[in-house]
């Protein structure tokens, strides 16, 4: 359904031509990067045209990777940058799962937080190298705190088969945007689980899960356009709370977890491609509650574990 300012995001899948390189992500690219404005639109189209070789995926072909999801949470300043800025102890730690291009990443560190406070992951090494070669920060960044493969559907404990093993009991901070909905349900609960094996356990306070993923307001599998015969499942604010309230009070976590508390709010998301000088590739606004429309889920889930567990 097009909007008044744009086209639905399901319309686009491949973007030719970038008119403009999206305010956040350009202030970003010069003062993290270097990278002048007059030569950012050539650099980003040379790396989106050699990563869409590899991964032909919509948030590629569109340049939507260029929104900085992280930084448009609700959560971001007070729940990500403060905590992850201030001397602690134990320290925070930021993960990163499904990073991508690990845009997310840099502007947290451009927003002030110590490079040794994050980590990243993602299935494909490419991406990681992709990354450094779009933001040019081979020297920066701790290459060994980018986790490949981090698969989140493994239940192995050898950290040769899932890097993330590394992280284990160890994430105060854990972002995971744009990985929920290439799934369906079965794999959702397998995917919480993860999580929370990977959250620490023992500062008697709560440890947050934030992202956002494609959404719905009436719950339920949909065909996997790409991919006939698989389905991938999108929540509505119910179906997410009862996924987390679910694998939360399974019998291998219920004595280890004192509060569970989830937050899920509804936005649409609009193309921008009629507007060239837009400062967005999508622009976010209130989601109709009465809308078949697919949607964008941003989300809270704050979990706080019995000490020492």
């Amino acid at each position: 359904m097009a909007g008044k300012t744009g086209v639905s995001w399901a319309d686009v899948r491949f973007r030719e031509t970038l008119h403009k390189v999206p305010k956040v992500m350009s202030e970003l690219l010069v003062s993290y990067s270097g990278i002048p404005e007059d030569k950012q639109i050539a650099h980003v189209t040379k790396l989106r045209n050699e990563a869409y070789v590899h991964f032909p995926y919509p948030c590629m072909g569109s340049f939507r990777f260029l929104d900085l999801d992280l930084s448009r949470h609700p959560a971001y300043k007070e729940h990500v940058v403060t905590p992850l800025c201030q001397p602690a102890v134990p320290e925070p730690l930021f993960l990163d799962c499904g990073t991508c291009l690990g845009q997310d990443l840099r502007k947290l560190v451009a927003d002030g937080v110590p490079p040794h406070r994050v980590w990243a992951s993602d299935i494909e090494p490419q991406f990681i190298e992709l990354g450094f070669e779009l933001f040019q920060d081979k020297e920066k960044l701790q290459r060994d705190h980018f986790l490949c493969p981090g698969d989140l559907l493994s239940e192995s404990r050898d950290p040769k088969e899932d890097r993330l093993v590394v992280l284990d009991d160890r994430v105060t901070i854990l972002n995971i945007t744009a990985v929920f909905h290439l799934f369906d349900l079965d794999d959702h609960k397998r995917i919480a689980e993860r999580c929370l094996r990977l959250l620490r356990k023992d500062t008697g306070a709560p440890v947050l899960i934030l992202g956002a993923h494609v959404g719905a307001n009436k719950h339920g599998r949909f065909h996997r356009d790409e991919e006939p015969g698989r389905y991938r499942y999108q929540h509505s604010p119910e179906s997410w709370q009862a996924l987390w309230s679910e694998v939360c009070g399974r019998s291998q976590w219920k004595d280890k977890i004192a509060a569970l508390e989830v937050k899920s709010k509804m936005f649409k998301r609009v193309r921008n491609d009629d507007d060239p000088n837009a400062d967005e590739i999508s622009t976010l606004s209130e989601a109709d509650p009465a809308s078949d429309d697919r949607l964008w889920q941003m989300f809270e889930v704050w979990v706080t574990f019995n000490g020492g567990s």
